[in-house]
């Protein structure tokens, strides 16, 4: 299989694309199959009502059992980069997130990047939490691994809602996209990619996420962190409001509106 022969699944929004119209190019986290784009919905929608044109995909889409590595996961997508045509803002969430940082070094120094609990590394302890989903999911238990995953995205001392657990039968195509995710996650270490990227950046994490934190993230000077309190790996959930207004000032400060 050549990267030619890849399908990525894609949802396109915002304005038709003209001159002056800027674009976001959107990398999904890991998810069982795939939502269409509803992982990033109230991002979304703050990036298509300052005007941007907004591409979100799946980024597990592009993975096979060739895929073996994070390094050899990125070098897919860095052969993928150029179909999506000119990024002014490059943006990611979870895996999504490490991969966009992943990719810095393959745009051009002037784009932005805004990522959501994207891990730039992993330590031991996101390690081991991502390997017991994984091996869950690779064991045949994809039901108990999203049931687990669906426990750790919740901020620290929460519990889903009874009836918000995602139960399920155990799906054979949902916990091979579980198991490669979380496991080319380990290890992950793009700390210099990022300090060196030149263009602006804005990473926002959850201050109670059982996953990733502030310790996770790097950044330059110019670059900002900011942590939202109280919330967990899905704080543009949590905490819509004070994340939408967090992205838009980005953008306007940046001139991407």
């Amino acid at each position: 299989m050549t990267h030619a022969d890849l399908d990525v699944p894609a949802v396109v929004s915002g304005p038709e694309t003209t001159a002056g119209t800027a674009h976001a190019l959107v990398l999904a986290p890991v998810t069982p199959r795939w939502d269409e784009g509803a992982f990033f919905a109230p991002v979304t929608r703050v990036l298509t009502d300052a005007g941007l044109r907004v591409t979100v995909v799946d980024t597990l889409s592009v993975w096979d059992e060739e895929i073996d590595s994070w390094d050899r996961f990125v070098t897919r997508w860095q052969a993928l980069l150029a179909q999506y045509g000119p990024i002014d803002l490059l943006c990611g969430n979870a895996l999504g997130g490490a991969i966009a940082q992943a990719l810095l070094p393959d745009v051009a120094p002037t784009t932005a990047a805004l990522l959501v609990s994207g891990p730039a590394r992993a330590d031991a302890l996101l390690a081991a939490r991502l390997t017991e989903i994984a091996d869950l999911a690779a064991g045949g238990r994809s039901d108990l691994a999203l049931a687990l995953l669906h426990r750790r995205v919740q901020p620290y001392g929460h519990s889903p809602a009874p009836d918000s657990d995602p139960s399920a039968p155990h799906d054979p195509r949902a916990g091979r996209r579980l198991a490669a995710g979380m496991r080319m996650l380990r290890g992950i270490d793009m700390t210099e990619a990022v300090r060196a990227h030149p263009g602006p950046l804005l990473q926002i994490v959850g201050g109670q996420s059982q996953l990733v934190t502030q310790r996770h993230t790097a950044a330059a000077p110019h670059h900002r962190v900011h942590v939202v309190p109280g919330a967990g790996m899905r704080p543009h959930f949590e905490r819509t409001a004070e994340v939408s207004a967090l992205v838009d000032t980005f953008l306007r400060e940046k001139g991407l509106t």
